[in-house]
């Protein structure tokens, strides 16, 4: 569906990893993905525009022409919404399954990953590229905030905390200033 391959934000990369799962294509061209995302937003544009970060007028161009190249801000937008909305209740089964099933899932990325402790001692953000396991309860916590569209901050300290379990190997008390922290996040993809 699209020319990346990779995601560099925690939303992107669920949503992508969701889409393993779908039962159905979504719509291909462009036309039949506004008309989408129309029916999403109960026809109401100024609500489409806002959700794709445009114009009313660029989508009522788009709409008429249905061309846009695939390097386009625009292009990009509307088809981040449709893999994001496409097939909900199949998105949710999966989740239900995996979390059934002990809720494990893989992760790569390559980022910058550094680690902070107590006293000032710390490791300083090294460029990475690691493929690590998560464990229960962070895919539950990622899925969870998902479905409740969570913004990508609070995604990506849901996901600091699972690296600092996964990567370091250790449960931190509650009560630790140890953090760890993923910044400049160049890819990212989970498998489940």
């Amino acid at each position: 569906m699209s020319l990346r391959l990779s995601a560099d934000t925690v939303q992107e990369a669920l949503d992508r990893a969701d889409s393993r799962h779908w039962t159905r294509t979504p719509p291909r061209s462009t036309r039949a993905r506004l008309t989408y995302l129309r029916k999403q937003t109960r026809h109401d544009t100024a609500t489409l525009a806002q959700l794709l970060q445009a114009n009313t007028a660029d989508l009522k161009a788009l709409r008429e022409t249905g061309q846009i190249p695939t390097d386009h801000p625009l292009y990009q937008s509307v088809e981040r919404e449709v893999i994001r909305l496409w097939q909900p209740r199949v998105r949710r089964r999966a989740h239900d399954t995996i979390l059934a099933n002990g809720g494990q899932m893989m992760l790569s990325f390559r980022a910058w990953l550094g680690f902070t402790a107590a006293a000032g001692s710390s490791d300083d953000p090294r460029l990475r590229f690691l493929t690590l396991s998560m464990q229960a309860p962070y895919p539950e916590a990622l899925f969870t905030a998902r479905h409740h569209d969570a913004p990508e901050a609070e995604l990506r300290a849901i996901l600091n905390d699972a690296l600092s379990v996964c990567y370091f190997h250790r449960n931190r008390p509650a009560h630790t200033t140890e953090t760890v922290s993923l910044d400049r996040i160049d890819y990212l993809e989970f498998y489940y």
